[in-house]
């Protein structure tokens, strides 16, 4: 008798525990076993359900059960997977194990991820951490020193200047190929060309990839020659570039700015004399092509009052000092059966050189739908509009080597906007960058949508389309002088 009241309370209790864990909250926080660190965006998912939840700034998290008997799975980019019984517990702590090079997720061909020990090629990623370390504004320049067997080649430091990126060097000796790698986004071909038509051969154009925001990027992969190739095939020989972007995260809406500032400035000017002013063999003459080789300044004042006391460093005033700033806006956010994300970001940089400035305006949206148990699709639209005022920067050190000193290069503009020059011989060089201009104005948008089937556990149908479409304008505007209109 003892017995049986015994097996009937043990089945009563086991009963009132199972259903009550069904609605349950569970609360807890999340750390690194490491530094014992507070992680930001763990997602954690009721194993066995699409019910799931990221943790806060504080590692905390709070999820409401819909089963019984439930567990809990941790994951987190860069660390392993845990799964956690919940028992009757309403406070759940743990913490995350660093085992990235173990549980390295990477994504190959159409989106699709898998563990990077699982594959049978070599392929190298880049996660968003380390990409923004040094905040790059070009996505190919993040790269550089990132990835084994990858060159890197900025073409200059004017504003929104491009890159060259080759996958272990070039693999044509004809000039005429474009030996540089296949960029994907989210599934999509994009195009990264840098094109110098309209006259832009020494103006700093910028590469398309440069139209990226970094701060949108979730990690990239690299893949080299054969891999890439069996990939995406004979437009990929070179090499793929496999770009993911962030999607959004179940949970509430979550809002994230990120804000750069920075300074850019001439690393090295020529050493110039001050003792010598304007003329040739020690003649004094201001009007002289010859921009040093008159007599002593002291004696250059003596035949004229309007000398200045010292002469120019037009070097010095010729450059300035340049900044660039980048601003980030990131929402994400839904339920288990809409997510739902944007971002909105824009870039400036003015150059070291007058009149030189890149801008860049960049829009995204983004979602992801589980319209049944089966079926699941996606979409993605971007928009980009990037350009800026490109200067000549050819020859302009050489130029400014044959302004005299005795005059101050930056007093360029007589008040009726002509050139204030000393000499029909002598082109003043910031007037020249002021009355030639060229602007570059892209209007980009990058689209794709997905649709996933998957009938069975073990089999998956997905489709997978998109598009990169933009128009590039480049007016070349010549003023006569700067008080008329410009000539395109």
């Amino acid at each position: 008798m003892r017995l049986t009241k015994l097996l009937t309370f043990c089945l009563l209790l086991f009963a009132g525990s199972a259903f009550a864990q069904k609605g349950r909250v569970i609360t807890g926080r999340v750390l690194s076993d490491q530094k014992n660190q507070n992680l930001e965006s763990v997602t954690v998912t009721e194993k066995g359900t699409n019910n799931s939840v990221t943790s806060s700034a504080d590692g905390m998290y709070r999820i409401q059960l819909t089963r019984n008997n439930s567990a809990l799975v941790f994951s987190y980019v860069g660390y392993g997977n845990k799964e956690v019984q919940v028992g009757d517990a309403t406070t759940l702590n743990t913490s995350l194990s660093n085992q990235a090079m173990l549980d390295e997720v990477v994504v190959t061909a159409f989106g699709i991820k898998k563990e990077k020990k699982s594959l049978g090629y070599t392929v190298q990623t880049v996660n968003a951490a380390d990409l923004n370390v040094n905040r790059q504004g070009n996505v190919v320049n993040a790269l550089q020193g990132k990835v084994a067997g990858v060159t890197i080649t900025s073409g200059g430091g004017a504003p929104g200047q491009g890159s060259r990126i080759l996958i272990r060097g070039i693999n044509s000796l004809d000039a005429g190929r474009n030996n540089q790698p296949l960029f994907i986004v989210d599934g999509v071909e994009i195009d990264n060309s840098t094109f110098t038509t309209g006259g832009a051969d020494s103006r700093g154009m910028s590469n398309r990839a440069a139209d990226i925001n970094p701060d949108d990027v979730e990690n990239i992969s690299v893949l080299r020659g054969g891999a890439a190739t069996a990939l995406y095939g004979i437009r990929a020989a070179n090499g793929a570039i496999i770009i993911t972007t962030k999607s959004a995260k179940a949970g509430k809406m979550q809002v994230t700015y990120t804000g750069t500032y920075g300074l850019d400035e001439v690393n090295k000017i020529p050493d110039v004399q001050t003792k010598f002013s304007q003329g040739y063999l020690g003649v004094y003459d201001k009007t002289s092509f010859w921009p040093s080789w008159g007599p002593t300044v002291e004696a250059a004042r003596a035949l004229d009052p309007t000398h200045p006391e010292k002469i120019f460093n037009n070097f010095e005033r010729a450059y300035k000092t340049g900044n660039q700033t980048r601003h980030s806006l990131n929402l994400s956010g839904g339920t288990e059966s809409v997510l739902l994300g944007a971002s909105l970001s824009y870039s400036n940089q003015e150059g070291v050189i007058p009149f030189s400035d890149f801008q860049s305006y960049n829009a995204r949206l983004n979602g992801q739908f589980t319209i049944s148990k089966k079926i699941r699709a996606g979409a993605s639209l971007n928009f980009v509009n990037s350009g800026g005022s490109r200067v000549n920067a050819d020859r302009y050190g050489e130029q400014l080597i044959y302004w005299s000193t005795r005059w101050d290069v930056m007093d360029y503009v007589k008040p009726n906007g002509t050139q204030n020059n000393y000499g029909v011989e002598n082109n003043n060089p910031i007037y020249l960058l002021s009355t030639n201009r060229f602007r570059d104005n892209v209007n980009r948008v990058i689209a794709s949508a997905n649709i996933n089937y998957a009938p069975f556990e073990w089999l998956n149908f997905s489709y997978r389309f998109g598009n990169d479409y933009y128009i590039d304008s480049r007016p070349n505007l010549l003023f006569k002088n700067l008080s008329s209109k410009p000539v395109s």
